[in-house]
């Protein structure tokens, strides 16, 4: 198939960049590996840190990568075998890891301060799967929303900063550096990667099809479900994984079931345009 090429804004290229630079900056000069106790953050030797910190910055550089890949550049069934093996592998890490402890005990952070490369882990399979999947199913609709996509990046390289501060677990002093730096993280990424799944759901959802009116209603229930949960009975493994689980569903049944599949898309070559929606 003979797909025109699109050329990607520079805008997300450069914001990337910005990620790129501000958190080599923050890892050189401003967090040390003993800033931290080492068993909190992996970093059981000096020589680890200069390593995590090469490699973190290298999967940061693949964020703007997997844009022009997915949402650009001309489509085959290797990205939807990506996106796929993606979605599978970064779902089913996120369940078993969260299981780890009692799930109604410990949330993914204080479980990272027992296991923190899993939790590092956690924190780039959550944000590489959730991300190449909220942009092949853009490209799969023929739909782009510059809010979605910045948003969906914003929260991803968030997520960085919280992978990298630990949680301050049992002892949690709410306007401590650590704590906010961590929580931030976290909330930034939440809000980042539901944001883009809502506009896109909202986007189909005015076309009246019935089966997008049903998804995005469930989709934006369970988040608010999430939120009174919070509330009302505050957070644990199980609840704060709630909207994590919600968003694979979606985008699952979205990119990879016939159940949402529209007139005259194909499954397996993606060739539509997007309509930029800001």
């Amino acid at each position: 198939m003979n797909e025109k090429k699109q050329v990607m804004p520079k805008l997300y290229l450069i914001l990337w960049l910005c990620f790129e630079a501000a958190y080599l900056v923050w890892m050189c000069f401003f967090l040390r590996p003993d800033t931290y106790p080492p068993k909190e953050t992996g970093i059981l030797h000096p020589w680890i840190y200069p390593i995590w910190i090469v490699v973190s910055a290298v999967i940061l550089l693949l964020f703007p990568v997997y844009i022009r890949r997915f949402l650009y550049a001309p489509q085959t069934k290797a990205s939807g075998v990506f996106a796929l093996v993606s979605l599978i592998v970064g779902c089913g890490f996120i369940t078993a890891y969260t299981f780890f402890k009692n799930p109604f005990d410990y949330t993914a952070s204080m479980i990272g301060l027992d296991y923190p490369w899993s939790f590092k882990l956690w924190g780039i399979l959550a944000t590489e799967s959730v991300f190449v999947n909220t942009l092949y199913m853009y490209r799969k609709y023929g739909f782009e929303s510059k809010v979605g996509v910045i948003a969906g990046s914003v929260g991803c390289a968030a997520l960085f900063v919280t992978i990298n501060v630990p949680s301050a677990g049992e002892d949690l002093i709410l306007n401590s550096l650590r704590c906010m730096s961590h929580w931030t993280g976290a909330l930034m990424f939440a809000f980042g990667a539901a944001t883009p799944v809502v506009i896109f759901l909202v986007h189909m959802a005015k076309s009246k099809d019935k089966r997008f009116i049903l998804l995005a209603s469930a989709f934006i229930a369970i988040l608010a479900l999430m939120l009174i949960l919070l509330i009302t009975v505050g957070k644990d493994g199980v609840i704060e994984g709630i909207p994590v689980w919600a968003v694979y569903i979606v985008l699952f049944l979205v990119n990879f079931t016939p159940v949402f599949a529209q007139k005259n898309a194909d499954d397996d070559t993606i060739e539509k345009t997007p309509t930029v929606v800001s």
